[in-house]
């Protein structure tokens, strides 16, 4: 798995809230700072490819949908910094978060 860029995390993260929808409805789930929609088009293209998402077709558009559950993603996450940050030492990374 590979891991997201902020601006494609900003997506999956609206759209596991979503659990699915258009690029439309993603758009519309940001607050501040709204994206483009075609810059919104392009990384649900890109999350696509790389099989974050999936979609299917609704008249003329499409509807998205995670591949990928927020959790998985989640641990996938959690062993990428306990590997790359705290050499697989369990008791920093939770020392940490109890500072």
């Amino acid at each position: 798995m590979d891991r997201l860029t902020p601006a494609e995390e900003q997506v999956m993260l609206r759209l596991w809230k979503l659990e699915k929808g258009s690029v439309k409805d993603i758009v519309e789930l940001y607050e501040n700072r709204i994206p483009a929609y075609n810059t919104t088009s392009t990384i649900v293209r890109i999350l696509e490819r790389k099989k974050f998402i999936k979609h299917k077709a609704v008249g003329r558009g499409y509807i998205y949908m995670p591949r990928i559950s927020r959790e998985t993603y989640r641990q996938y996450l959690t062993e990428y910094l306990l590997k790359n940050y705290f050499d697989d030492d369990k008791t920093t990374l939770i020392n940490i978060i109890n500072e």
